[in-house]
């Protein structure tokens, strides 16, 4: 994996408005056109708009050198919201994975979180026991999770491991668009943004 440019080769920080979505699948099932609506994703998906004040060539050349890595929308990147100037914000039910009935590390949804709480099908886990929480252990310096399969405590086959946290998001995510040139690509960066697709947490 790789993750979206940041402080340390980037000379500034971003703007960044985030967008929730989901997926509801709407059907007309009687002569009276009452509709009729299913949930189809049990977890939102987090678009992003990435905007800057300006941004200096250099700068410009780095993104652009990114989203060619990228080869534009196909292959995922972490992008974690900027670090904010007060207390880190809490976030509540946020998907870790999916359990296979073998695999012990799970990557979460964020960095540097200050406090945590582990769930596998909703039931909490027990910190130091079950699992173990490792801040900036994970892919891109994400926080990672270990269960401890000593314990007998491995995700089963199609179990949900979800978390609460404060700490830092991140956002697995896509460019959006397939086709740029640098000139329009680094002005969208500072006029309306360039817009990043979320997918589900890995």
């Amino acid at each position: 994996m790789a993750k979206f440019p940041e402080y340390s080769s980037i000379s500034i920080t971003p703007r960044v408005v985030v967008k929730i979505r989901w997926k509801t699948l709407k059907t007309q099932f009687n002569d009276e056109s009452v509709e009729k609506r299913r949930q189809k994703w049990l977890y939102p998906r987090r678009d992003v708009i990435v905007r800057y004040n300006h941004i200096p060539k250099s700068d410009g050349e780095t993104l652009w050198e990114f989203y060619n890595a990228r080869k534009g929308s196909y292959s995922s990147f972490n992008f974690f919201l900027p670090e904010p100037e007060m207390s880190y914000p809490t976030y509540t039910g946020e998907y870790v994975g999916e359990g296979d009935g073998s695999t012990t590390d799970f990557n979460m949804p964020c960095k540097s979180a200050v406090t945590h709480t582990i769930y596998i099908d909703g039931v909490a886990q027990n910190d130091g026991s079950d699992y173990n929480y490792t801040v900036g252990g994970g892919t891109d310096g994400a926080d990672k999770i270990d269960f401890d399969d000593s314990a007998m405590v491995t995700p089963s086959d199609g179990s949900i491991i979800t978390a609460d946290f404060q700490g830092i998001l991140k956002i697995r995510c896509t460019f959006a668009e397939d086709i740029f040139e640098f000139e329009t690509f680094r002005d969208l960066f500072v006029s309306t943004g360039v817009e990043l697709r979320g997918v589900l947490n890995e």
